[in-house]
């Protein structure tokens, strides 16, 4: 995903949740690698459905951003 498709402020959050992501992973003695960062966003994004639109959207951006290569 390009960093164009978010405005600046949106691009920040999603930063912002991927940082996020990675140090919960870090503290429980996890790798940080880019399939761990995916996975952990896709259960968050999973278990916050019911969430508000806005937060859903900057999740699906992270995890698009944090797609491991086929």
């Amino acid at each position: 995903m390009k960093r164009d498709a978010l405005n600046e402020e949106d691009y920040d959050e999603v930063c912002r949740v991927i940082g996020d992501a990675a140090v919960v992973l870090m503290e429980r003695g996890h790798e940080t690698h880019r399939a761990e960062i995916y996975n952990v966003l896709k259960r968050v994004r999973q278990q916050r459905s019911h969430s508000e639109r806005d937060e859903q959207r900057l999740l699906d951006h992270a995890i698009r951003m944090v797609r491991p290569d086929p």
